[in-house]
C-alpha cells in the first residue's frame, strides 16, 4: 500500500500544486491501510507493549503499566516483535487512532464497528473507544435515531370538572374547516366548534363562549405549535375522525353525524370512570333518547328540595295572581269563543278578532279551537280566548237597540215608573 502511494508527495506537480490538493492528499495517506510493518515498528517503540513483553516473561504483572492486560496474561504472548492475544494483534497506542479511524470507514454502527475491531485486533477498553468515535461523528449524529421518549407521567385526576381541560384543533376537512375539540379532564366532557379559521383571535372567542357556559378553568393543556398537541384529546380526535369518515361516505354531509356522536359520547358511561361525562360535568343524569326509571313520576325524588321550591313557588304565584287580579277562565270544550288579535295592525285594530271559534279540546291552559267560518284549527293558550255569552242559558232576552232617532224624552217615557217604597 505505501508502495501505491508513493507519487503522493510534498512535490510540487508541474508548477500547479495548492492547498486544497495537499488536504486531499493527506486525508487519502491519513486514511492509509496499516501494514504489519508497521505496526512491528510502532510495537518496539511502545513502552506499555514493551512492558506487557517483559511481563510475559517474567511472570510477573504488578506494574502499573500491564494491568490493564493482567485479566487476560493467559492468553496473551509475544512473537516476532509482536504483542498477541490469542490470534489477533495488540495494536500499539500511537497505531489505536487510526485504527478507529479505518474501522470507522463507511459510517458503520457501534455493534458493526466493534465486530470488525474484534476480528483482527485487541487492547484495553477498544470496545469503549470505538463508542466514542461513533458517538463523535458529526455525520453518524445527523442520521441517528432520535432518542426515546421520557417516561410517561400520568396526570392526576382532578378534584371536580371543568378545572383542568384539554385543546386541540381537527382538520382541515373536506369543506376547509377546522374542529375545536375541548376535553375536561375530569369529566372527559367534549365541545366541538366548527371553525372556518384558526386564528388566535377566533380561537380565544370560541373558548370564551364556553366559558360562559360552563366557567373559566384553572389550566389548559395545548402545545405551543400551531396545531396542539394532547393525548386525551387526540384519542377524542380519532374517535370523531372515524364517525366524520363514516358519515362522509354514506351521506356526503359531516356536520350533522359530528352532533349526533357529540350527544351520544356525552351521554354514554365513560370506559374509565364509569360515569356519562354529562352526569360527571352537571352533577345529573341527562334525559335521552333511551327510557329511564328517573321519568318515573311515581319515582322518589329529593322531597328537601322540591318542598322549598314547592313552598317559594306558591308564595310567588299567590303574590302574583293577587297583582294581576288573576282568575281561572271558565272556557270548555264546546264553547263558542273570540280569539285575541295578536297582530294588531294600528291603533283602531280591536283586541278581538271577529271570526268565532269552537273549543275542540282543553288541557290545562292549552286548547285547540276551530274556526266557524273557514274549519282552521289553532292552538292557543286560554288567556288569549274571549268566551261568548249565550243569552239563552241565563234566560234572558236579547237587549233591543233603541232606534238613532228616538228622543231622550221617548227612552224616558218607556221605562216603568215606580214609586219610592216610603210612600207606598
Amino acid at each position: 500500500m505505501a508502495e501505491s502511494l508513493s507519487f503522493l508527495s510534498n512535490e510540487p506537480v508541474n508548477g500547479n500544486y495548492d492547498e486544497e490538493i495537499e488536504v486531499a492528499i493527506r486525508s487519502i495517506q491519513e486514511a492509509a491501510a496499516i501494514g504489519i510493518s508497521e505496526v512491528v515498528d510502532a510495537t518496539k517503540t511502545d513502552p506499555e507493549l514493551q512492558a506487557v513483553k517483559q511481563a510475559i516473561m517474567d511472570q510477573n504483572w504488578s506494574s502499573d503499566k500491564v494491568k490493564p492486560y493482567s485479566a487476560f496474561k493467559n492468553e496473551i504472548s509475544h512473537a516476532n516483535d509482536l504483542v498477541m492475544r490469542g490470534s489477533k494483534l495488540v495494536i500499539p497506542v500511537a497505531l489505536r487512532e487510526r485504527m478507529l479511524i479505518l474501522a470507522h470507514e463507511g459510517h458503520p454502527g457501534q455493534t458493526c464497528m466493534k465486530r470488525r475491531l474484534r476480528d483482527r485486533c485487541w487492547w484495553p477498553n477498544m470496545d469503549s473507544e470505538a463508542v466514542k468515535i461513533c458517538d463523535s461523528c458529526e455525520g453518524c449524529r445527523l442520521v441517528q435515531i432520535p432518542d426515546p421518549p421520557q417516561p410517561m407521567q400520568r396526570r392526576p385526576l382532578p378534584e371536580k370538572p371543568w378545572v383542568d381541560i384539554a385543546i386541540d384543533f381537527l382538520g382541515p376537512l373536506p369543506t376547509g374547516e377546522y374542529i375545536l375539540v375541548v376535553v375536561d379532564y375530569f369529566s372527559r366532557h367534549v365541545d366541538l366548534e366548527i371553525m372556518r379559521t384558526i386564528t388566535a383571535g377566533e380561537t380565544i372567542k370560541r373558548l370564551t363562549t364556553l366559558f360562559n357556559l360552563w366557567g373559566v378553568p384553572r389550566t389548559i393543556t395545548l402545545d405551543n405549535a400551531k396545531q396542539f398537541a394532547n393525548g386525551e384529546v387526540e384519542r377524542q380526535n380519532r374517535s370523531l375522525l372515524k364517525r366524520l369518515k363514516i358519515a362522509d361516505a354514506l351521506y356526503g354531509y359531516w356536520k350533522a353525524e359530528m352532533q349526533q356522536y357529540l350527544e351520544m359520547y356525552n351521554n354514554s358511561p365513560h370506559s374509565t370512570t364509569g360515569k356519562a361525562p354529562n352526569e360527571l360535568l352537571q352533577n345529573r343524569r341527562l334525559r335521552s333518547k333511551f327510557p329511564d326509571f328517573q321519568d318515573l313520576e311515581t319515582s322518589v325524588g329529593s322531597s328537601e328540595y322540591a318542598d322549598k321550591d314547592a313552598t317559594h313557588k306558591l308564595q310567588g304565584k299567590e303574590r302574583e295572581d293577587a297583582r294581576r287580579r288573576a282568575k281561572p277562565s271558565d272556557v270548555s270544550v264546546g264553547d263558542t269563543v273570540l280569539m285575541r288579535n295578536l297582530h294588531p295592525t294600528d291603533k283602531l285594530s280591536t283586541n278581538f278578532l271577529r271570526e268565532k271559534f269552537i273549543v275542540e279540546q282543553r288541557q290545562d291552559s292549552k286548547v285547540k279551537v276551530k274556526s266557524t267560518e273557514t274549519g282552521r284549527t289553532y292552538d292557543r293558550n286560554v288567556s288569549h280566548l274571549k268566551k261568548v255569552s249565550d243569552p239563552s242559558e241565563k234566560n234572558e232576552q236579547p237587549l233591543e237597540l233603541v232606534p238613532k232617532e228616538a228622543t231622550c224624552a221617548q227612552r224616558r217615557s218607556e221605562r216603568v215608573r215606580k214609586p219610592p217604597s216610603r210612600f207606598i
